[in-house]
């Protein structure tokens, strides 16, 4: 006899979770002309475990079959959040640990930025301002080039920092740039003090006494 007033008892069981479905691009058959490699459940799956465990981008492309390339940047444009103790993408570092080889790669993008910058400058003053136009030509100019890419002369940096010989190295890698860029049609009496100085920094080598540096102690669990 069932009480008027209370319902059947209902028998509650937890069902694991289901597993997640294969990339139907990877390995199958793509869409004539296109260049994407990866799916939306991939992509699911990499922001699952950048967001969620403290694996390494090395771990976590072994186990997904997606480059660490394509991690580091998919990692950038979408803003995923990596928990507090995990690895740290090489293009995160910050800059006062950051080597002179990352500098140079993120030299393009830092003028992408400025110039984008200038633009906007530009767009929001009623007056056509010519020299600020002139100058923000070339830093479109200066990111265009930086972001085709070229060979430069490897340098040493194993030497102490701040001699007389690195300066001398620093400023002729400073002149060898400023030369290439003038073949790409660069002016360089037009390029703005920010544009130059993110050049200079570029082409700098990190300081060996700077905080950031220095080793660090035993960390207290």
């Amino acid at each position: 006899m069932t009480h008027p007033f209370f319902g059947p008892i209902l028998r509650l069981r937890v069902t694991p979770d289901e597993p997640e479905a294969p990339d139907a691009f990877v390995g199958g058959p793509r869409v004539r002309g296109s260049k994407r490699r990866h799916g939306d459940a991939k992509c699911a799956q990499v922001r699952r475990l950048i967001e969620t465990t403290v694996l390494t981008y090395g771990e976590i492309a072994k186990q997904t079959g997606v480059g660490r390339a394509s991690i580091c940047r998919w990692t950038r444009d979408g803003g995923w959040q990596r928990p507090l103790f995990a690895p740290r993408a090489t293009d995160t570092v910050p800059s006062a640990r950051a080597s002179q080889k990352l500098k140079l790669r993120k030299l393009a993008e830092r003028l992408h930025a400025l110039a984008e910058r200038a633009v906007r400058e530009l767009e929001a003053q009623p007056d056509v301002d010519i020299d600020r136009l002139m100058q923000a030509l070339q830093v479109v100019k200066m990111a265009r080039l930086e972001a085709m890419g070229r060979r430069r002369p490897r340098r040493h940096i194993d030497m102490p920092a701040r001699t007389g010989r690195e300066m001398m190295e620093r400023d002729a890698a400073i002149r060898t740039a400023l030369k290439e860029m003038r073949r790409g049609g660069v002016d360089a009496t037009q390029i703005p003090d920010d544009a130059m100085a993110l050049l200079e920094a570029a082409h700098t080598p990190p300081e060996r006494d700077h905080p950031a540096l220095r080793p660090r102690g035993s960390r207290r669990r």
